[in-house]
This record gives C-alpha cells, sequence and structure tokens, in this order.
C-alpha cells in the first residue's frame, strides 16, 4: 500500500514538488510569523514586568465625597453641604506590612516580594535638573523580584546598601544631566529640601522612559531624603508564573482596602496589544491551514481522476472501498510528514538568521522565541490539515466501481 502511494506521487513529479514546497513555505511561514510575534511578547514581559513586578500592592487613594463624612459628625444625621467636599485623600505608605508579610509567605504562588519606598523628586546637576522617580529597595530583596542585576551597566546594584547617599540611575538619566559614574549630583526633595548623592552604579533597560525617569537606592537613604522614617509606600511581588498575574490580583483585592494591580491591569495598553497579536497569530495559523489543505485536496484529486483505470485494476484484484480509501489518505499524510519536517527545519533555519539582525533594544538583536510548542504546533497542524484534505479525495476514490470507469473509458 505503501508502495503504491509512493508511485503514484511520484508519477506526477511536477505537481508533487510544488504541493510539497507550498506545505514547507507554509509551515516554516507560521514558525517564523510565531517566532517573531513571541519573542517580541517574551521582551515586552522582560522589559515591563521583570524590571518592575509581576503584582504591585500600594496604598488605594480615596476620593473625598459627600459620602466620605456620613455619620462622621453626628450619628444618624442628614448633612446638607453648602459646598460639596471634593479631592482625594493620598495615602502615602502601607499600614498593614506585617500582614501582608505573612500572606505572601503563606501563598505557594509566591517566588519573592520586596518592599519598596517611591518618592518623586527632582536632580540637579550644575545647570541642569529634571523629575524623577527615586525607589527605594533592599537590594538583596530587590534581586529576587526582579532582573535589575542583569541591567547593571557599571558598578553593582548592591552598592546601593554599603551606605547611605548612594544611587542606582539609568545611562539616559545620566547623560541628560551630564554626570558620570562614580560623580555626585543633587536632589531636592518635595519640601525644596537638597540633598547631595554620589552614582555608584548605572543601568541601562533599553527603555528610554524607564532609563531617564527611574533612580535606586537604599530605603533609608529615601526615607531621611523624604522626610518619611520607617514609612514603605509598595510591596512588589513575583510570581511562579506570569499569567497568573491579573488572576492572583483580583483575589487579593477582593481581601484588602489596599490597591493590588498586576503589570497587565496597570498597563492595559500592553495587555491589548499582546492580545491583538494572538489573534493575528490565529488567523494566520488558519490560512496556513487553508494554504496546505488546498494543495493536498488539489493534488490528490488530480491523481483520483488521472488514476481511475488503476484503481478499476485495483478493485477488481481484490482491494475493497476501504483499501482504496487508505491509499489516498497514506499520499495525504506522506505530503504533510515530509512537507512539515522540512518546514520545520527550513523554519529554524530562517529564525535564526533573522536572529542576527542587529537592532537598538535589548540585546541588541532582533527577539525570537525558540519555544518548542510553535514546532510542535506548526507540525500538527500540518499533519491534520493534510489528513483532513485527504479525505474528500480519498472517499471519492473509495466510491468509484470498477465497472462505470471501464464502462465510462
Amino acid at each position: 500500500m505503501f508502495f503504491l502511494a509512493i508511485r503514484h506521487l511520484i508519477n506526477r513529479p511536477q505537481q508533487t514538488i510544488l504541493t510539497f514546497l507550498g506545505i514547507t513555505i507554509g509551515c516554516a511561514g507560521y514558525i517564523v510569523f510565531s517566532g517573531l510575534q513571541l519573542g517580541y511578547q517574551d521582551y515586552v514581559i522582560d522589559r515591563l514586568v521583570n524590571v518592575d513586578a509581576y503584582v504591585r500592592i500600594s496604598p488605594r487613594d480615596e476620593i473625598i465625597s459627600g459620602e466620605t463624612f456620613r455619620n462622621v459628625f453626628f450619628p444618624d444625621s442628614f448633612v446638607n453641604w453648602v459646598s460639596p467636599p471634593s479631592g482625594r485623600i493620598n495615602n502615602t505608605y502601607l499600614t498593614n506590612i506585617q500582614g501582608w508579610r505573612e500572606r505572601l509567605n503563606s501563598d505557594p504562588r509566591v517566588v519573592a516580594y520586596a518592599p519598596q519606598l517611591i518618592r518623586e523628586a527632582i536632580f540637579s546637576h550644575g545647570k541642569f535638573s529634571i523629575p524623577i522617580r527615586l525607589v527605594g529597595v533592599n537590594a538583596p530583596e530587590q534581586s529576587r523580584v526582579t532582573n535589575i542585576e542583569r541591567d547593571i551597566i557599571a558598578g553593582r546594584f548592591t552598592d546601593i546598601a554599603r551606605g547611605d547617599s548612594l544611587v542606582l540611575v539609568g545611562e539616559e538619566m545620566m547623560k541628560r544631566l551630564g554626570c558620570s559614574f562614580n560623580g555626585s549630583l543633587s536632589v531636592v526633595n518635595p519640601h525644596g529640601v537638597v540633598f547631595p548623592l554620589k552614582i555608584v552604579s548605572v543601568y541601562r533597560t533599553g527603555v528610554k522612559q524607564i532609563d531617564s525617569r527611574i533612580a535606586y537606592s537604599s530605603i533609608s537613604t529615601v526615607q531621611k531624603i523624604t522626610q518619611s522614617p520607617g514609612e514603605i509606600s509598595d510591596l512588589v511581588v513575583r510570581l511562579k508564573n506570569v499569567e497568573s498575574s491579573a488572576d492572583t490580583a483580583t483575589e487579593w483585592q477582593q481581601t484588602t482596602a489596599d490597591r493590588v494591580e498586576s503589570w497587565d491591569q496597570a498597563k492595559e495598553d500592553v495587555r491589548v496589544t499582546l492580545k491583538t497579536q494572538g489573534i493575528v497569530r490565529n488567523v494566520t495559523t488558519f490560512t496556513i491551514m487553508l494554504i496546505v489543505a488546498f494543495g493536498i485536496y488539489n493534488i490528490l484529486n488530480m491523481v483520483v481522476n488521472q488514476k481511475k483505470r488503476e484503481i478499476a485494476i485495483l478493485r477488481s484484484v481484490g482491494y475493497d472501498q476501504m483499501d482504496t480509501i487508505f491509499l489516498f489518505l497514506v499520499q495525504g499524510v506522506i505530503l504533510g510528514l515530509l512537507g512539515a519536517l522540512s518546514g520545520m527545519g527550513l523554519g529554524a533555519y530562517a529564525c535564526s538568521r533573522i536572529e542576527t539582525i542587529k537592532i537598538s533594544i535589548g540585546s541588541g538583536h532582533m527577539p525570537i522565541s525558540w519555544d518548542a510548542a510553535i514546532y510542535l504546533k506548526a507540525f500538527m497542524i500540518v499533519l491534520a490539515s493534510s489528513i483532513f484534505a485527504s479525505i474528500i479525495p480519498a472517499r471519492n476514490a473509495g466510491r468509484l466501481s470498477p465497472i462505470d470507469i471501464i464502462r465510462n473509458s
């Protein structure tokens, strides 16, 4: 049976080769497209999540309204406001740190967590000054939550814990201020008080909004600069599975008055972009399935029409309907199997060449995902399409009657 299937394919070399190339290119195209998209998604998640947090716990800003003061002055009374209260109560620090520590320590989904004190300030050097976000961290704990150590290009991340008045700045921030590594700058707190800082480390993430906006120091240094002793404004959490961030944050939010927000909830535009890419990838998969299926259907349908005499002979010597159907199904599977294997090889080679293209983000090269699931999915899609496209021609061949074939010929 396999010999007959291969012989049928070899007897029509031009059609077989064109169909084989179509399957190969379709499979390779899916691998390259998925590798590029998933590689970009991995890069985005790595840049926006692994330098920050999967889940962030921070104080909730309370909007002031008339309801805020209900029963505050007199129980069960009605207050008619001449001018209704407005604005917000800006809570600047967490009040239940110990409770959160106990909860996070007992949650098996949590890999690590770290405290932060985030404050707005102004960095100045000479005649230059820029607004920045100063983040106070515990260096050892922060290193377990984020991959910031990987982005250090001068000094070490733990250097900020060697003493007071030491700071880690972004390369872009240092350029804008005209500073240098191991040099000094001044920070102006919200009260207008100026403190000197020494640059002991420099980082570069490749994201200008981060590199030019965020600086790190020890928690004690930021507490001293902002005159907020003992305060912690945020807890950043790293989970075992980044995809469960939103569900975990939603679950925690239901039992606390603090604000619990996952990275994708905080960055809605990024989440929408990644979701859109997933839809595009699924549409591309469907298109490739159609290309593969039509190619195999066309060649098998032509083989059935051109091999009617051979089919009549096979039926006459004892091949039943199921044998004939199986004969053409085998041809489709052979085309799909060979096309999938060659397409996987071609796709892997194309991805390896694309990965060498130099760009200005991340590691300096085009991000490509080498997830084995991409190749397994491509193989299964092509093989499933081949079997599906072979069913109709195979059934048509099985229905042919030897007497009708001989009479019509």
